[in-house]
């Protein structure tokens, strides 16, 4: 009898296995999109379908881990075997994230993403099933429902351990001469899925092992098409389309499918839901590499963002379960689950509201690019005297020492050619100018910037230089992006370095070619960490030619203009192209205040009306189609960004709150239809007993996914 009322020991192994196998999947999910766009080089748009179509999988193969589980081979070997499935997929990632392999990572990365969506997928419908078998009821039932509450609180913290040090440890460490190591962010939740699988396999002489049975969403699908195929022969009027089965399947089956075909209709809408909801890892994610994460000294980076919602989450439920609700249950309101299911669907779109107004905010700041039949060009002064430049644009533009002035939205069509006259005076600082006028003819092309640097050659004379086209889109990872250009007018110098140096030690050296003589020298593009830089300029001549401090701040692109005059440096300066990420991070935080608001109450609700309206045999189905509506969300979210409807990403940030209150209005008016069923009509079977399933809905929380 004592050991009927001991926690069963098996538990304790399940709990522990979902833990880690949590920790390995929302750690890898939650760096994978910038692993899309930074490593793999996918835009934006191409990385937003990929990681949804890569959810949307994770969604759609619950029905076949049930069907497994139900049929074929237990719960037991179906979670072993879709974990080794899982296990595999984490290897191919790491191994596709290790260029010196020399293996094309785009393909690895698919046949990982792929294995892993299959294996997490098939886990889903079977681990808090396969924990709830472990205890005898009716003896257990209270540490049953204890057993939830463990089981869903795993869920959570597994979640937030792996999204707060997978990106840590991503960034924390260089490997491979990147800045970041995504095959450390990639293996380390490899190494907790082997652990994963470690714990569980241990656990095997502990467990309760039961045999596969029929697999009722089999015989749902028979039901249904039988069912709807004899309404096509018969084309006679019946009460309900279902009743056409009678006779040839139970009625008792046909019954229990109708309550949950109207329980399925009403997940009809909630796609809409997931559609937003998902998106925290992807376009909110790209949203936040265009801020600045620096907080308090400690620079958090886009992806560890997402961990905002989880921890919301576990603290905003206690105050709603013993606060909020019991507060409003006074008034009798929202005492429906599926009021508060629509309410949290407007909240949501509140959400994506807010995510769109910082967006506006944002796109202050993103650089100003020119469109079709357009195209600009920067003129920069390096002299130390003020100019004059007469152009066909504006007339006469004057331009101050050390100064730069971009002529915008010139007219181009394909390519158009122009021709400036500079003007100076005689005497400009030391140099007097023989001749003080010059002529300078440009090639603009549409949709492109030009840069002009104004010098002197070696005899002294004013002299144009003309670099390569401008690159002024910010860096995927946020980081600073510099590009140096050096005005060469004598032979003096030789072996000329430039060398950026950090407080941290971090170095970058340009080598200015000896080839380059009365002309310009221009590096490609350095994508360099944020932070102080010392400047160090050095010939073989003299080693310490100039020095200065300057400061790249996240998601700056800057030009460093540097011209010699005969043996000295004459002019060093910094100038910014793009200005960088001045928005923090922090102003998040509203929209994921109420995306997690939105989740506790559209998620929750969502499974207790579920759980409980379903009958005890159709509790498979109703997962079922809850899992596929989350998968439907996702492929919402591809076609959307596949249309390509909006230039500004803040306007599909509104269409998506438009669409959302559209979708709950709908969704109310078929909730006024919908006759609910007793709560003592709904009920679990766990193992050969039967329990009151209302007793235990949070076991699978919509942040088990």
């Amino acid at each position: 009898m004592e050991k009927e009322f001991s926690y069963p020991t098996a538990v304790f192994c399940i709990i522990a296995t979902e833990f880690c196998e949590r920790f390995s999947f929302c750690g890898l999910r939650t760096i994978l999109s910038l692993y899309l766009r930074n490593i793999l080089l996918f835009s934006e748009n191409a990385a937003t379908v990929i990681y949804h179509v890569f959810i949307m999988v994770c969604y759609v193969v619950p029905m076949v881990g049930a069907f497994c589980a139900d049929i074929y081979f237990g719960r037991y070997k179906t979670i072993r075997n879709f974990a080794f499935i899982y296990l595999i997929g984490n290897i191919l990632m790491c191994i596709a994230a290790v260029p010196t392999l020399g293996l094309p990572p785009t393909l690895f990365s698919a046949i990982g993403l792929s294995l892993i969506a299959i294996g997490t997928g098939g886990l889903k419908p079977c681990v808090a099933a396969f924990g709830a078998e472990q205890f005898a009821l009716p003896a257990q039932q209270d540490m049953l429902v204890h057993f939830f509450s463990i089981f869903y609180f795993t869920i959570n913290l597994g979640g937030f351990v792996g999204m707060t040090l997978t990106p840590i440890m991503k960034k924390a460490v260089s490997c491979f001469g990147e800045d970041t190591c995504y095959a450390l962010g990639f293996g380390f939740p490899a190494a907790l899925m082997m652990l994963s699988i470690l714990l569980f396999v241990v656990g095997k002489s502990f467990y309760k092992l039961k045999p596969p049975k029929t697999n009722i969403l089999l015989e749902f699908f028979k039901c249904a098409w039988y069912a709807l195929g004899m309404k096509v022969k018969r084309r006679t009027y019946s009460e309900h389309w279902l009743d056409n089965a009678k006779g040839k399947f139970n009625a008792k089956l046909i019954e229990d499918m109708k309550i949950v075909c109207s329980i399925l209709l009403l997940y009809t809408p909630l796609p809409i839901f997931w559609s937003l909801f998902d998106q925290q890892g992807s376009r909110w994610t790209f949203q936040a590499s265009h801020m600045n994460g620096n907080v308090a000294g400690t620079q958090i980076t886009p992806d560890q963002m997402q961990v905002v919602n989880p921890v919301m989450v576990l603290m905003i439920i206690p105050v709603f379960d013993r606060v909020f609700y019991p507060c409003i249950s006074k008034f009798n309101i929202l005492e429906n689950s599926l009021h508060r299911m629509a309410l949290g669907g407007i909240i949501a779109g509140l959400a994506f509201l807010t995510a769109g107004l910082l967006e506006l905010v944002l796109e202050t700041t993103y650089p100003d690019l020119p469109d079709r039949h357009q195209a600009s060009v920067n003129v920069i002064n390096t002299l130390p005297c003020n100019l004059k430049v007469y152009n066909p644009f504006n007339g006469v533009q004057r331009i101050n020492a050390s100064e730069i002035f971009r002529f915008k939205n010139v007219f181009t069509h394909n390519y158009s050619t122009y021709t400036l006259r500079v003007e100076a005076p005689y005497y400009c600082g030391d140099v007097y100018f023989s001749k003080h006028t010059f002529d300078i003819s440009i090639i603009t092309v549409e949709r492109q910037i030009d840069s002009i640097l104004i010098g002197t050659d070696e005899f002294n004379a004013i002299k144009s230089f003309i670099t390569d086209p401008v690159d002024f889109g910010k860096s995927l990872t946020g980081n600073p992006r510099v590009r140096i250009a050096y005005i060469r007018n004598s032979n003096y110098f030789h072996n000329v370095t430039i060398t950026l140096k950090s407080v941290a030690g971090l170095e970058d050296v340009y080598f200015v070619p000896d080839s380059v003589r009365s002309d310009i020298a221009v590096s490609d593009y350095l994508e360099i960490p944020q932070g102080v830089y010392e400047c160090l300029i050095m010939s073989e001549e003299m080693k310490h030619l100039y020095e200065k401090q300057f400061n790249l701040a996240a998601g700056g692109v800057y030009s460093l203009a540097i011209r010699e005059n005969r043996d000295e440096i004459a002019f060093v300066k910094l100038f910014t192209m793009s200005v960088p990420n001045t928005v923090n991070m922090l102003w998040q935080i509203p929209q994921y205040f109420l995306i997690s608001v939105a989740e506790i109450m559209f998620g929750v609700a969502g499974l207790e009306f579920s759980f409980t309206q379903a009958p005890k045999s159709m509790k498979t189905v109703t997962i079922a189609g809850w899992y596929l509506s989350v998968a439907v969300g996702n492929l919402l979210v591809i076609i959307i960004t596949q249309l390509n409807m909006f230039k500004s990403q803040a306007y599909e940030f509104f269409l998506f709150a438009l669409l959302i209150v559209a979708d709950m209005m709908l969704f109310m008016e078929m909730v006024s239809n919908y006759r609910f069923v007793k709560a003592q009509e709904s009920s679990t079977t766990v193992g050969d007993e039967t329990a009151p399933f209302i007793e235990v809905i949070n076991y699978d929380e919509d942040n088990y996914e």
